[in-house]
């Protein structure tokens, strides 16, 4: 799996265009966007990453790639915490988190690292496959 970023400038419709963009090639999509000043950024994970691309290539949107991980974390207190305190002790440094699920028991959210492999160690059960987790 994989986390799109979009860098936009904090305008109406710029985050119209990026939507419509993927929606015209039939790609779903969860995202989280936050801006400042006049600059925004938009994360988003989705169901078909080559038809992403294909969207943002025709749009003449910038974008970068990066990848990721789907970590699951029981939905209570202190459970972020825990579960970036193992990232923390393993030397991982997570630099972005979008939550894509919420349950009354679970939390589902796609994380990037700058250590994968140390990452999933760290996490353990907490880490799912991709396949398991369907957008």
């Amino acid at each position: 799996m994989s986390v799109f970023t979009v860098d936009l400038t904090n305008q109406p419709g710029e985050l119209a265009r990026l939507c419509e963009a993927l929606a015209g090639r039939g790609v779903n999509l969860i995202l989280c966007a936050t801006t400042r000043g006049e600059r925004g950024t938009v994360a988003f994970i989705a169901d078909d990453e080559a038809g992403a691309e294909t969207a943002l290539a025709g749009a003449g949107l910038g974008y970068n790639r990066r990848p990721a991980l789907t970590i699951r974390m029981e939905d209570q207190p202190g459970a972020g915490a825990a579960t970036f305190r193992k990232l923390a002790d393993a030397g991982v440094n997570a630099d972005l988190l979008v939550p894509v699920r919420v349950s009354d028991d679970l939390f589902f959210a796609v994380i990037c690292v700058d250590d994968p492999g140390r990452a999933r160690r760290a996490l353990g059960v907490q880490v799912i496959s991709a396949d398991d987790f369907v957008l």
